[in-house]
């Protein structure tokens, strides 16, 4: 049997979303809440989060006084594609996203070793299934296949840093410039609300507060770019360094590169797209230098 690729999982949300609001389930002015969705359907938060990124896009829903998004118009009957309640297609989806969960919460570190037959134990699932969500995380670069031993999370050294950031200096540019006109203001400050709510956190923020805010940025912006090619090649770089960021961030730069967020914001808003990508190299080389330099030193 042929799996569904997980790239679709968020389409699936999405698809779900839609539904909902043209039933009217959430009411105009409704507070959406991420955490919610996330919970009741078993997915992240980032994958909701890129489902209501599309709507946000429709719009369908806006952000609100408060920053939040709610519901601001139901879409047409037309964009309902279906009418069957979400759910998996497989179980690969939803054991994807939880393994994705666990590295992204710090739960299993560089280096760790996955037991095919543990997790599907746990998970209740065959070990076929979670074998499948492995091969998933491997392309994105979090996984490395171990004969006979299974999966380890991927442990970087200084030059793989410094590699991955390399090729990302080249393409996220190219992504970042073609957002300035095309990214939209409530996207704009739904990601200036994130940047400033984990300043505010400092270093009290979690691990995965940190790699889901970092990821959610890079990403939702290269999104915007409307090149899918392109934001497909760059997700499993950005997603290969949330590894390591994490230790960058104990060593005090958390504040530090969500203040740079915001001068990147600060360029889009402005639709200045040589101040948005200046910022962004500057961003990624004063990143690319200090986790590649807290890396050796450990």
């Amino acid at each position: 049997m042929t799996s569904i690729s997980r790239q679709y999982l968020s389409d699936r949300v999405y698809d779900h979303l839609v539904q909902q609001l043209n039933l009217k389930r959430y009411q105009i002015g409704t507070r959406i809440n991420t955490r919610e969705i996330s919970e009741e359907l078993a997915v992240s938060r980032t994958t909701v989060t890129k489902a209501l990124e599309r709507l946000s896009q429709a719009g369908w829903v806006a952000g609100g006084e408060d920053g939040r998004l709610v519901v601001a118009s139901y879409p047409p009957l037309k964009e309902v594609r279906s009418r069957a309640p979400f759910g998996f297609v497989n179980q690969t989806d939803s054991t994807y996203e939880l393994l994705l969960e666990h590295i992204l919460k710090g739960e299993e570190k560089p280096g760790a070793i996955i037991k095919e037959r543990a997790v599907a134990k746990s998970l209740g699932v065959n070990p076929a299934t979670v074998r499948r969500a492995a091969e998933w995380l491997r392309n994105d670069g979090l996984l490395v296949r171990l004969p006979r031993r299974g999966w380890q999370v991927t442990s970087l050294d200084a030059r793989d840093i410094r590699d991955v950031y390399q090729i990302r200096l080249l393409l996220e540019p190219v992504a970042f410039s073609a957002a300035v006109r095309r990214i939209s203001e409530d996207s704009i400050e739904r990601l200036r609300e994130d940047s400033r709510r984990l300043i505010s956190l400092g270093e009290e923020a979690s691990v995965y507060d940190r790699r889901t805010a970092d990821y959610n940025f890079h990403r939702t912006v290269c999104e915007a770019s409307g090149n899918r090619v392109l934001t497909q090649t760059l997700e499993p770089l950005i997603r290969k360094v949330l590894l390591i960021t994490t230790v960058g961030f104990r060593y005090g730069r958390s504040t530090r590169s969500f203040e740079e967020h915001e001068e990147i914001l600060r360029a889009l808003r402005d639709r200045d797209a040589a101040r948005t990508v200046r910022t962004l190299k500057d961003h990624l080389r004063t990143a690319m230098k200090f986790n590649a330099e807290v890396w050796e030193r450990r």
